[in-house]
């Protein structure tokens, strides 16, 4: 085959197509994680963002159009046009970080503007987003018209097939870049290189255009028809003004229907995937994908001619599909717990959970996302009539299917979901679209009225087939019958009652009781938020984060309580007399569900003391000018997506910044939801910023409780004996075990000054380098023995140590001391036996005294290292 330099040079420029996409994702992935950090993660925040995002990027679409005019003959131009236009983004995306500090310096003056008003503060994130992003958005709009009319050029005949490669190249690379972003780039690099990589191939892109000495692809010459013209070069009549304004109109709708059904998926399926930062690229990905392919073959598959035709019957195509798959849901349930069985699986690895999770969500999304992706260039051919020049054919139809997104990104959750629900939204959305599409054919094939009745006879009879299939609103009290509520593996669904369930417009929230002991869980978006029940340890660690901090404060007054959750950490601070409580959470729905948790949450939002904000919990503490003396917070699993904002060292900064002066931060460390390594990055993190840090712990030997404070603790007695004076709080602490001083002593595991090194080596967790997103725990969960060698490490750091205490004479320092002595030779004991380890056969003879010299020349013999826990016993970490 010979070498075509013309034909070489076009693949280039598709190379940089490819790339551009990238970058673009990139970017967006990148400012959504940043901007949220000024202005919250909350639904509000986000969609403002990316409604933001697509704003630009319709409004460069459109503007873009109208500057190619000055371009129409010089091909060398246009392309160096969009080089620059790629090397502009680059540069204003490197200065992007700078602008954003600008803005927060300038955010309290947002917050005055906003007079109180949430509406008001929303419309004016929206606004600043809008133009923070504005510059860089709008060269992206323009990218794709100026690319297109250098490589279309007058020929009305080749936008299809010329535009669906475009496209469908374009999208693709914006797959690659959810990819690399959310999988390689800001874990190997952190935002900030992953940031300087994507400049760097905005700058690479322009230096290619800019050097560009060629011409446009060779075609076929055909003179551009003109509007009135009665025919295309496929034979085929233009569309009269009413049917291609109908048709714009369709295009509009099937955007809408297009972001609609993404966000809706994901609330799907977020149950089997997980709510983990991989999982939300794998839906993203395989979107894009289909869209990207889809464009690609369209030609292949559809043909040439006929536009018009073809445009309405992929959009029919698309509504059926989109309407067939509802009843899939039905086996949510099932599949859930197939993926939880091979995820908890000891055989688990990595490459088999992104496998099973990639193939869940190809089933669901791949043919109606092909048939999206087959929308767009056939849209491109038929508006060409409406519009008259290549130029603002493109631009202007991109900008309306982007505009018909922004429509599905605000409705969605904030009209769609709250009214219809999931499945109901997902009928509503393509079945308008199949009803809609049915009218333009119905239209365009001569508008009688036995092609009307026998279109939407048909569409009804679909919708009948899918209603009666699936139901959009059924329920029932059994978890996954008619709705997405979890059911926990090894749990048989005949001993669970769902008690509530609501698909809200931030999450899918369930509470389900196991009928066996009355205890009951909160879900949220299949996760198990808390369980509250009344056997001891059941939901000890939500009490325990109430109580440990107020009663090591000497007299406390002002106390934040961050994550509602099922509301006990709050109702606990809340029940100390003379204590103002703040709480905050992020979804509003949750304080719904509160009153099935009443016997345990002491009925927390009915008391008097208890201001709630609906807030994300970092742009709280960021932005309040209150001051507090404890605060306290369980967030959601730490490896979570959006989680890390809430265990990185900047955050710590801020929550040390809002203490008062003896002021004490709570945060629980869950070792069941990382790895060992995860939990050295978090403790670690929070020893960074706090310089006195102390390690608590209740019955859960999972949970732990980090403890920081800018002076050393001492555990006072009297303020526990004044505390059991009150009979609701004496309650509250016997609930936990918590009978005596000795009992409040054995909560206390270690103080930073007496931990194992190690755990002071390992990584700090940052905004910019997000360890915990990219936790191996993602992918392959912690098992059991990792769980126990994460506590064992820490207490360890008990052996031959006691915490400080005051408020005691002499004797009962020596008889408290003893016991806490006694008491860590009995949580060892655990551990010994369970693995084999360091006094394992006395303490199976409860020789204590004799176990803990073993123990303790164990840990002389191992020095600096961390301990290790194998089936044969106890082993020093490798150096």
């Amino acid at each position: 085959m010979r070498w075509n330099p013309i034909r070489s040079r076009g693949e280039i420029l598709f190379g940089c197509l490819f790339l551009s996409g990238w970058t673009s994702l990139t970017y967006e992935l990148l400012w959504i994680k940043q901007i949220t950090l000024l202005i919250g993660g909350t639904l509000y925040a986000i969609s403002a963002v990316l409604c933001a995002f697509m704003a630009g990027l319709a409004m460069g679409a459109w503007g873009g159009a109208r500057i190619l005019q000055r371009f129409t003959d010089k091909p060398d131009r246009l392309v160096r046009l969009y080089g620059v236009l790629e090397g502009s983004i680059g540069l204003y995306a490197l200065g992007f970080p700078f602008l954003l500090q600008l803005v927060e310096v300038g955010y309290p003056l947002l917050l005055t503007l906003s007079l109180g008003s949430d509406t008001l503060l929303h419309f004016w994130e929206f606004v600043l987003t809008t133009l923070l992003m504005l510059p860089a958005t709008f060269m992206m709009g323009a990218t794709l018209p100026v690319i297109g009319r250098w490589r279309i050029g007058d020929r009305q005949d080749r936008i299809f097939i010329d535009l669906s490669v475009l496209y469908g190249i374009n999208t693709l690379g914006a797959m690659g870049g959810v990819l690399y972003t959310q999988f390689a780039g800001t874990r190997f690099l952190g935002i900030e290189g992953t940031l300087y990589s994507a400049v760097a191939l905005n700058l690479l892109v322009f230096a290619v255009c800019w050097l560009w000495r060629g011409e446009t692809m060779p075609a076929k010459d055909v003179s551009a028809p003109s509007r009135t013209q009665s025919k295309d070069a496929k034979g085929e009549p233009p569309p009269d003004r009413k049917l291609a304004w109908l048709l714009l109109f369709l295009f509009f709708f099937s955007g809408m229907v297009a972001l609609s059904s993404e966000i809706l998926w994901t609330r799907v399926l977020v149950f089997p995937l997980g709510h983990s930062l991989y999982s939300f690229a794998i839906i993203l990905a395989t979107f894009l994908f289909g869209i990207g392919f889809g464009s690609l073959v369209a030609e292949k598959i559809l043909g040439t001619g006929n536009w018009i035709k073809k445009f309405i019957a992929v959009e029919i195509a698309v509504g059926v599909l989109g309407l067939l798959a509802i009843p899939a849901l039905d086996s949510l349930t099932v599949w859930t717990q197939e993926l939880d069985r091979l995820f908890y699986d000891v055989d688990a690895t990595a490459a088999r959970t992104l496998w099973m999770r990639s193939l869940m969500a190809f089933g669901l999304m791949i043919l109606p996302t092909l048939g999206f992706g087959m929308i767009f260039p056939l849209a491109g051919h038929i508006h060409f009539n409406l519009f008259g020049t290549v130029e603002r054919t493109l631009g202007n139809s991109y900008a309306v299917n982007t505009v018909g997104a922004i429509a599905g990104t605000v409705l969605t959750p904030f009209l769609f979901v709250p009214l219809l629900g999931i499945r109901g939204s997902l009928f509503a959305l393509f079945g308008g679209l199949l009803f809609l599409a049915v009218t333009a054919w119905a239209w365009h094939c001569g508008k009688t009225l036995k092609r009307f009745v026998t279109g939407y006879a048909t569409a009804a009879l679909v919708l009948a087939v899918v209603w009666a299939a699936s139901p959009p609103n059924a329920s029932s009290h059994t978890p996954g019958e008619g709705n997405l509520a979890r059911i926990e593996i090894n749990t048989p669904s005949g001993k669970l009652k769902l008690l509530d369930y609501e698909e809200g417009d931030f999450s899918t929230l369930s509470v389900v009781e196991d009928t066996r002991n009355g205890g009951r869980t909160l879900y949220v978006d299949g996760f198990s938020t808390a369980t509250a029940s009344d056997s001891l340890g059941g939901s000890a660690y939500m009490q325990a984060m109430g109580l440990v901090p107020m009663l090591l404060h000497p007299d406390p007054k002002d106390a934040l309580v961050m994550c509602f959750g099922t509301g006990n950490t709050l109702g606990t601070v809340a029940t100390f007399p003379g204590v103002s409580v703040d709480g905050v959470e992020i979804d509003r729905n949750v304080l719904g569900m509160a009153h099935w948790f009443e016997r345990w949450n002491q009925h927390v939002l009915d008391k008097p003391n208890v201001d709630i904000h609906i807030q994300d919990a970092r742009r709280f503490i960021r932005w309040t000018d209150r001051r507090y003396d404890v605060i306290t917070l369980e967030p959601m699993s730490p490896v979570q997506a959006g989680v890390n904002n809430l265990y990185s060292r900047e955050f710590y900064a801020e929550a040390r910044a809002r203490l008062k002066s003896g002021g004490i931060m709570m945060q629980w460390l869950p070792l069941h939801l990382v790895t060992p390594e995860d939990a050295r990055a978090i403790l670690n993190t929070f020893q960074a910023e706090f310089p006195h840090v102390s390690v608590w712990n209740s019955f859960l030997t999972r949970i732990v409780l980090m403890v920081g404070t800018e002076r050393p603790l001492k555990l006072d007695k009297r303020r526990f004996d004044a505390v059991n004076q009150n009979q609701s709080l004496k309650s509250l602490a016997e609930d936990i075990g918590l009978y005596s001083f000795i009992d409040f002593m054995d909560f206390y595991i270690s103080g930073n000054d007496a931990l194992n090194p190690t755990w002071k080596k390992a990584p700090v967790v940052t905004d910019d380098n997000r360890i915990l997103e990219h936790s191996d725990a993602v992918l392959v969960p912690p098992l059991k023995r990792e769980t126990d060698e994460s506590f064992l490490n820490l207490l360890l750091a008990r052996v031959g140590k006691t915490p400080p205490i005051t408020g005691v004479t002499e004797r009962e320092a020596v008889f408290y001391e003893s016991q806490f002595r006694l008491r860590t030779a009995q949580r060892l004991s655990v551990f010994s036996q369970r693995y084999q380890g360091a006094g394992h056969a006395q303490f199976s003879e409860k020789n204590y005294e004799s176990a803990m010299r073993r123990v303790q020349a164990f840990l002389k013999k191992s020095g600096d290292r961390a301990v290790r826990l194998r089936e044969g016993g106890w082993s020093p970490a490798r150096p």
